[in-house]
C-alpha cells in the first residue's frame, strides 16, 4: 500500500534508519497524494501536483524501492515473499498491510457501464474532469460528505449535477434532520438538485449509462 496510511508509517520508520531496507508496492501508478483532497482537485482549487505529499525525489532520497502500479496478489507467510501481478516476487523479515478501502458500491444493476465512477482515486478524478462540462448531466449517488463534495466539483466545472440520496436528511451521520433541512436548502441555492428517501434500483443504458431507475418506477436521465 503506497497511501497516507502506509507512507505516514514509513516517515516514523526511516526514523530508525539505516536498520530498514524497505520495499513499497502500490496498485495506483502515482506517488502517495492527499486523497482527502480529490474534491479540490476536482473543483479546480488544486491541482494533482499540489496534493502530493512525498514526491518521487522522497523516495530515491531515502533509498526506497517504489513499484507503482503493481497489485500484490499474494501473501506467501511461511516463506515470507509477497508476489505481484507483474510477476515479482520479493521476500521480506517484516510485512505492513496498509493497503486501505475501496469504494463500496450500491447492488443495483448496471455499475459496469460506461460513463459510472467510483470518487476516490486521482484516476477517477481525473477521468470525471474529462467528462464534466456544461453539456454533461451528472447524477451523484450518495448525500454524505463525499458525494456532496463530489456534487459541488462537477457543478463547479458546469455540470447539471442531481445528488440522490437513500435516506430523508443529508449527511445523517452528522446532521440531525434540522440541520440536514438547512444544508438540504443550501446546497439548492447552489444549483444542485437533491433528492431524498430515493433507493437506486438500476443504472440504466445500453453499454453507456443514459439514466438512473428508482424503486418507486421513476428515473432521471
Amino acid at each position: 500500500g503506497n497511501g497516507m496510511a502506509g507512507m505516514g508509517c514509513v516517515d516514523q520508520i526511516l526514523k530508525y534508519a539505516p536498520r530498514f531496507e524497505i520495499t513499497v508496492f502500490g496498485d495506483e501508478t502515482h506517488v502517495n497524494y492527499n486523497r482527502v483532497l480529490l474534491s479540490s482537485v476536482l473543483a479546480g482549487e488544486k491541482s494533482a501536483d499540489d496534493i502530493v505529499i512525498h514526491s518521487k525525489e522522497w523516495y530515491q532520497r531515502n533509498g526506497i524501492h517504489l513499484h507503482v502500479g503493481v497489485r500484490v496478489e499474494d501473501v506467501d507467510a511461511q516463506r515470507k515473499t509477497v508476489t505481484g501481478n507483474d510477476g515479482r516476487v520479493t521476500s521480506y523479515d517484516l510485512l505492513l498491510l496498509a493497503t486501505g478501502s475501496s469504494a463500496w458500491f450500491p447492488p443495483v444493476s448496471g455499475l459496469d457501464k460506461d460513463g459510472v465512477f467510483a470518487f476516490r482515486t486521482l484516476d477517477d478524478t481525473r477521468e470525471l474532469l474529462r467528462r464534466a462540462g456544461p453539456r454533461t448531466r451528472a447524477v451523484v449517488i450518495g448525500g454524505g460528505l463525499l458525494g456532496l463534495e463530489a456534487a459541488r466539483g462537477l457543478q463547479v466545472r458546469g455540470c447539471e449535477v442531481t445528488v440522490v440520496h437513500l435516506l430523508d436528511t443529508l449527511m445523517e451521520r452528522q446532521l440531525d434532520p434540522c440541520g440536514g433541512a438547512y444544508l438540504r436548502a443550501k446546497i439548492e441555492q447552489l444549483g444542485v438538485r437533491v433528492l431524498l428517501g430515493r433507493s437506486t434500483k438500476a443504472i440504466l443504458g445500453a453499454d453507456t449509462v443514459s439514466g438512473v431507475k428508482f424503486s418507486d418506477g421513476s428515473r432521471i436521465d
